[in-house]
């Protein structure tokens, strides 16, 4: 069942965490196009390169709090089911919060991006 798990992980990460984490860093060093990227851009003109460093730590902080927080919804009401591949992964995992971290968890093992702190920082 752990390995169905981690394919959940797997897709998770990727496919939103790297993928939004990708998409705001690309906004904020002016690569894509759209109209809220330009505003960032234009907005953030006024930032030196360690402060620009230091927004996309906090991007990183602010998307892994988001999903932090949607695991943690799920796994604590008992009306909402997280089923993948026929699997409910509320009973294969002792928290799915928890899934995201320490250096077995889903961002060690899946992500580009890896987590903003860690205990060696402290």
């Amino acid at each position: 069942m752990e390995d169905i798990l981690n394919e959940f992980g797997k897709i998770l990460i990727k496919e939103v965490r790297d993928n939004v984490i990708n998409s705001m860093n690309e906004s904020i060093d002016g690569k894509r196009k759209g109209i809220a990227a330009q505003l960032i851009k234009k907005k953030i003109a006024i930032l030196n390169e360690e402060q620009i460093e230091v927004l996309k730590e906090l991007i990183l902080e602010i998307v892994d709090c988001s999903l932090d927080s949607m695991l943690f919804m799920i796994e604590g009401d008992p009306e909402l089911q997280l089923i993948f591949q026929g699997v409910d992964l509320k009973e294969v995992s002792d928290g799915l919060s928890g899934e995201l971290y320490t250096e077995d968890g889903w961002i060690q093992k899946f992500s580009e991006y890896k987590e903003f702190a860690s205990d060696e920082d402290y």
